[in-house]
């Protein structure tokens, strides 16, 4: 019965990340999976502020018009984001707020104040799914004072609930950065910056992006066979319909996780793929099953988010080929005769996007590129 109710969640969460409007469910179910009072789902990026969120569980407005507009989500991002220091992403905390009311005068008792009181939580267990040092996102359930503890098994729950959060998540950023109408999903998939595929439930395809159309047109990994059925490579096929069937049929196959990761090669020809294989829900046909295959090429060079670098740096195109060129690893001699530009004018170019970006070295350069790549991972 357990697995059939975490199943049905998993289903829940991949439906929420193309339809953001599901995941006050989302919260609900789990909140009851694991007998707890509230739950909160949230991401905060102060470099990127657009991209924040909360969705929340049995939470007041007032209480989460505060979280907001006070800022009190950095304080609980700056306040909670240590304790998974020496964790990895996808690993889970659990703790109390109690002590909290005997610090006046710290930002822990201002939280307390400000959102554990007002919602009587103390007990709290949580799973990191995002983390760098403006940014987190994080899913936490809590448990009102005269309930008990987190056990260390139903941190292993959320453990396993957050591959798929961090999964969603992945699909909701992509989601959030399209410019257009979210209702139409084709529309919307049509945008995304990798390949996607949707296979229904007689395991045939039945829409592919723009993205996928060129990965297939050079690919030897994957094809169509007169069916309309994907094919790879003999060694991956049967582990390749296995995590599709998972994905289709995740409330049957109640023992397995619901699709997955796969990676594809063919050596001699040193071709390479990475799949992410996931659930997928029609809107307006709720009963029609599909997956949703996210596919991307290896080795491939990194494209930075161009539309963020001129909204937020106001970056001038060129400038924004000079900053491609260099993350990929070019030096300002290559940079130069790539652009057909002399050396001293690369030499301008840099000085400039240094003061725009506010970098004093290459390397920090470097990082804060690598942080604006549209690189997709697979998890």
């Amino acid at each position: 019965m357990l697995l059939e109710q975490e199943n049905k969640i998993i289903g829940m969460i991949y439906e929420a990340a193309l339809n953001p409007s599901s995941w006050q469910n989302v919260l609900f179910e789990i909140a009851e999976y694991t007998e707890s009072t509230t739950a909160i789902f949230t991401a905060t990026d102060q470099l990127s502020p657009d991209y924040d969120f909360v969705f929340t569980h049995n939470i007041s407005d007032s209480c989460i018009k505060i979280y907001q507009d006070e800022q009190v989500k950095i304080l609980d991002m700056r306040l909670h984001a240590p304790y998974w220091q020496e964790k990895m992403l996808g690993d889970t905390i659990s703790s109390t707020f109690a002590h909290y009311a005997e610090m006046p005068g710290t930002d822990e008792y201002i939280f307390y104040e400000k959102c554990a009181k007002p919602t009587n939580i103390t007990h709290t267990a949580a799973v990191l799914l995002e983390r760098s040092a403006y940014s987190w996102a994080v899913f936490a359930v809590h448990r009102a004072p005269q309930l008990a503890q987190y056990t260390e098994q139903e941190e292993t729950i959320l453990k396993r609930l957050g591959v798929h959060l961090r999964r969603a998540l992945q699909i909701y950023r992509q989601m959030i950065s399209l410019d257009q109408d979210k209702k139409n999903i084709y529309r919307a998939l049509d945008h995304f910056n990798i390949g996607v595929v949707l296979i229904n439930q007689d395991m045939q395809l039945c829409y592919s992006n723009s993205i996928f159309q060129k990965i297939m047109e050079k690919s030897l990994l994957l094809k169509m066979d007169k069916n309309n059925k994907l094919k790879t490579l003999l060694k991956f096929q049967d582990n390749f319909d296995f995590l599709i069937k998972t994905a289709l049929f995740e409330n049957e196959m109640i023992n397995y996780d619901a699709g997955g990761i796969l990676a594809l090669y063919e050596e001699e020809k040193n071709q390479s793929l990475m799949l992410s294989i996931l659930p997928f829900m029609d809107q307006k046909n709720k009963s029609k099953k599909m997956s949703i295959v996210f596919v991307t090429e290896t080795n491939q060079p990194q494209y930075l988010a161009r539309g963020f670098l001129l909204q937020k740096y106001k970056l001038s195109n060129r400038e924004m080929d000079v900053c491609e060129l260099f993350v990929n690893g070019l030096n300002f001699e290559q940079i130069s005769e790539r652009l057909s530009i002399t050396y001293g004018s690369v030499r301008i170019y840099i000085k400039n996007i240094y003061n725009k970006m506010q970098c004093r070295s290459q390397a920090e350069l470097m990082r804060l590129l690598m942080g604006i790549t549209l690189k997709f991972m697979h998890i």
